[in-house]
């Protein structure tokens, strides 16, 4: 099958970023053609054979996303109703350029919003990825327009997890094809490896775009409790967003600002030593739409801490993603055991193996592929 995958933001950069280069690697090996289409930006990388990548020209550094990109600070959340319109043009065109020029049987167009509206104008087999970012975006606007309901409805949707499914269903007719299947990782990038002898200091980390609703706050605070009872404690910030100065205040205003390091925007390429140099990564957004950064620091063996709701309350596993209260100091007292009896490279490697049991690639494109028939051949559906 011919399948065109499109983004609004570039490869490597964002969450729906790394999903898409996953799906087209893996679609390319099972035989599909695959192409993407996305706008200019980030590292420049050499694709695997067989996938074709097409730039949306008009959005180079000017892309909107939803909490902001490294190559690009403009959000959707600051465009007017005729800006976000010229978007959509915008991806009308650089659509029906490419489909002109490649033929695709079918596009896979990330963000059930202007993207999937493009396409859908264009007369194109869509299905359609909710991440959940815009969700509130598409409740936003129900006062004026059902946009999934008075225009095109795509053949099928995907949500990232049920959390999503739930909060999406409302926007769609209610014969649309929709179904929950939980991203998959990179297994061959993110995979256990055995730490460095070399003791250091107790480290937490926090993995986030730097946005209001990640609470970063939280893991701040979440660190000043814990450093009272963990002597050396480090804590790492790693992501930027519009909520770091606000957060390096904070750090200081709390007095655990020597003890936390913020290292910005780091590349997918040194991501998985950042995880496997960490004793607990800590999650603290009540209602993110899934949380990929948790189940790949979980498959290089790390302990992950997620809030018990949302996205990432779905990913609970004790002993290998485990769950907490968000407001509770009963993070604290488990952080701290967790710490003061780090678990075994045994440990470890378990969590990595369940992991890539739970979330495996191959088991996520069965699905996808029976979406992708279900949608090009109207009788199949997608599994409930």
């Amino acid at each position: 099958m011919r399948i065109l995958i499109a983004n609004h933001t570039p490869i490597h950069g964002s969450g729906s970023g790394t999903y898409v280069l996953a799906l087209a690697t893996g679609l390319s090996r099972r035989g599909h053609e695959i192409a993407l289409l996305t706008p200019p930006g980030g590292t420049k990388v050499e694709l695997p054979p067989g996938i074709r990548h097409f730039e949306a020209d008009e959005l180079a550094g000017e892309f909107p996303s939803f909490t902001g990109h490294p190559c690009s600070s403009r959000l959707y959340s600051q465009m007017s109703p005729d800006s976000l319109a010229e978007v959509t043009s915008i991806w009308e065109r650089a659509l029906d350029r490419v489909i002109g020029a490649w033929g695709p049987a079918l596009v896979h167009s990330q963000h059930l919003w202007l993207l999937t509206s493009a396409a859908l104008k264009l007369g194109q087999t869509v299905v359609a990825t909710c991440h959940g970012s815009e969700v509130p975006y598409l409740d936003a606007e129900r006062s004026r327009r059902h946009r999934f309901q008075d225009d095109r409805s795509p053949a099928a949707v995907i949500s990232i997890s049920r959390f999503v499914l739930e909060n999406t269903s409302r926007h769609l007719l209610p014969d649309t094809a929709h179904v929950a299947i939980l991203n998959p990782y990179d297994a061959r990038r993110f995979a256990h490896r055995p730490r460095t002898a070399a003791a250091h200091r107790p480290r937490i980390g926090f993995v986030n775009r730097l946005v209001s609703y990640k609470r970063g706050d939280r893991f701040l605070e979440i660190t000043r409790d814990l450093a009272e009872e963990v002597p050396g404690l480090e804590a790492r910030i790693v992501g930027d967003g519009t909520e770091r100065p606000k957060l390096e205040r904070l750090a200081a205003s709390l007095g655990v600002h020597e003890r936390t390091r913020f290292l910005g925007f780091q590349p997918l390429a040194v991501m998985p030593e950042v995880f496997r140099d960490l004793d607990a990564v800590v999650m603290c957004s009540p209602s993110e739409p899934f949380g990929l950064a948790a189940i790949e620091a979980a498959a290089c063996g790390t302990p992950v801490f997620v809030p018990n709701s949302g996205g990432l309350g779905e990913l609970a596993v004790p002993p290998y993603i485990r769950a907490y209260a968000l407001e509770s100091p009963d993070v604290v007292t488990e952080l701290a055991r967790l710490l003061a009896e780090p678990e075994t490279e045994a440990s470890r490697e378990e969590r990595s193996r369940h992991i890539e049991g739970r979330y495996s690639l191959d088991a996520y494109l069965d699905q996808l592929e029976d979406v992708y028939a279900g949608a090009i051949g109207h009788g199949r559906r997608p599994p409930s």
